[in-house]
C-alpha cells in the first residue's frame, strides 16, 4: 500500500510541477506586457510578451519532462547492457562446450 501512495504522490508532484513551470512564465510575461502597455501607451507589448511567455512555458515543460524520463532512460540502457552481457556469456559458454 505504501508503494501505491508513493507513486500517487510522485504523479501528483509531477503534475503540480508541470503546471507551475508553465504558468509562471505566462503570468510574469503577462504582467510585464501590461506594465509596458501602461507605461508606453502601446497595445502590442502585451501580445508580444504573452507569446514569449507561452514559448518559455513550453520550453520549461520539455526540459522538465526530459529530466523526469532521463533517469528511466538511463536505467533502461543499463538493463539492456546487462542482458547483452548475459547473452554474450551464454554464447561463449556454449562455444566452449562445443569445443570440448
Amino acid at each position: 500500500m505504501k508503494n501505491d501512495n508513493k507513486s500517487i504522490a510522485k504523479a501528483f508532484t509531477m503534475i503540480l510541477q508541470v503546471g507551475i513551470t508553465m504558468l509562471a512564465p505566462l503570468l510574469v510575461c503577462g504582467w510585464f506586457g501590461l506594465w509596458l502597455n501602461d507605461t508606453f501607451h502601446t497595445s502590442w507589448c502585451f501580445l508580444v510578451c504573452m507569446i514569449l511567455g507561452i514559448l518559455a512555458g513550453f520550453r520549461n515543460f520539455f526540459q522538465l519532462m526530459r529530466q523526469f524520463y532521463e533517469k528511466d532512460l538511463k536505467r533502461e540502457i543499463k538493463e539492456q547492457e546487462y542482458f547483452e552481457h548475459l547473452k554474450q556469456q551464454a554464447k561463449s559458454q556454449e562455444e566452449s562446450r562445443k569445443e570440448k
